[in-house]
């Protein structure tokens, strides 16, 4: 289906149903560390997006006896409140099934009151925060010219004061950028005002945009997990056992990796198959040019060549 993927394992969330609200790569932000890739359409909030198809492939899905994903997460390719029609999509999803609905969002728009009101059907909403200070965050998130940091922290702020579901704010931490003990301090200012539920830190695991987005240690994660205090998690290392499926078909596999690049661990996890059977399709796969293969930080990530 054109506009959702997975269920696939999500290192915040679980099993998850993937769904894209945005053709690839749209967005307000161009982040230096994005796995997705550059942003090649770079906007605010300007369209509605394939809202009848997208509503009729969930709508499908949830027909049949799939094995019920954990949560249906609204992401993807591009940031979901550029949709004009998140609203309508959120209350859809609401009608046709109990399964949580989470939304993955930079929070660059949640400024604007009408994007707070939509995301208010939502169970659970994992936005961003990557700096306090306004040169790290042009640095790392590279947003339009008006996004201003003040605009991205006061929409935090009202959101927060205005949601009543559970908010884990994600701050992506990257060596020698946003890491030091004077960022630091202000994020844990700032993270104080803001008041999530969670704050989950990440670094940078898959590929970037930028070669400068370069990864944290674990004990650097760890120390600045416990310099920020409060409900901090480090999340940077997927690692869960229990997130199982059904066999990968060659196609699905292919579809999977036009997403974000994969390690061959990561598509062991998520199918369940041996890793040995996992690489001998990734292989098969590679030598009839379907998918690419590199290393990034002492890894081999896998990626689709498909357009």
């Amino acid at each position: 289906m054109a506009h959702l993927f997975g269920p696939v394992p999500s290192r915040r969330l679980g099993r998850s149903l993937g769904v894209d609200l945005i053709p690839p790569k749209t967005c307000p932000y161009d982040c230096i560390y994005c796995e997705v890739g550059a942003t090649t359409r770079q906007t605010r909030r300007r369209f509605a997006y394939e809202t009848d198809a997208i509503i009729g492939e969930l709508t499908e899905y949830l027909r049949d006896p799939h094995p019920a994903p954990e949560v249906i997460t609204l992401a993807g390719s591009g940031e979901p409140t550029v949709n004009l029609d998140l609203g309508r999509i959120l209350g859809a999803l609401k009608e046709i099934t109990r399964i949580p609905v989470a939304v993955l969002t930079n929070g660059a728009l949640l400024y604007l009151p009408e994007v707070r009101r939509e995301l208010a059907a939502a169970d659970l909403v994992l936005p961003s925060l990557d700096a306090a200070r306004k040169e790290t965050y042009l640095a790392i998130n590279r947003p339009l010219p008006e996004l201003t940091l003040d605009l991205l922290l006061d929409g935090l702020t009202a959101f927060r004061r205005e949601y009543r579901g559970q908010i884990w704010l994600e701050v992506m931490l990257i060596k020698d950028i946003n890491d030091t003990e004077a960022e630091l301090a202000l994020l844990r200012r700032t993270l104080a005002d803001i008041a999530p539920d969670k704050v989950q830190l990440n670094t940078v695991v898959r590929p970037g945009v930028e070669a400068s987005a370069r990864a944290l240690e674990p004990g650097e994660m760890a120390a600045a997990a416990a310099f920020l205090g409060g409900p901090v998690e480090v999340i940077a290392s997927f690692n869960r056992e229990d997130i199982v499926g059904s066999p990968l078909q060659d196609e699905v596999l292919v579809e999977m990796l036009s997403r974000r690049p994969m390690t061959a661990t990561d598509l062991a996890k998520l199918s369940g198959l041996p890793l040995a059977q996992i690489k001998k399709k990734l292989q098969r796969l590679e030598e009839a040019s379907l998918i690419s293969i590199y290393s990034f930080d002492k890894q081999l990530f896998y990626k689709s060549l498909r357009a």
